[in-house]
């Protein structure tokens, strides 16, 4: 079992990667029309983010 330290240092961690995450789909955003590759990064970048918001709704429910 994870202590509530460890839970806390992740969730932060998380909570970190999700707001670059969200910052970098806002630059994508604002660099106009996406090129293709963007799009890939775009939609990679949005998968990160449904999966760490997975991982914190986990932790979450193991307190």
């Amino acid at each position: 079992m994870m202590n509530q330290q460890q839970k806390k240092q992740i969730e932060q961690q998380i909570q970190q990667e999700l707001q670059q995450a969200q910052q970098q789909m806002e630059q994508l955003k604002q660099q106009g029309g996406l090129q293709q590759q963007q799009q890939q990064q775009y939609g990679q970048l949005q998968q990160q983010l449904q999966q760490a918001q997975k991982q914190v709704q986990q932790l979450q429910q193991q307190q």
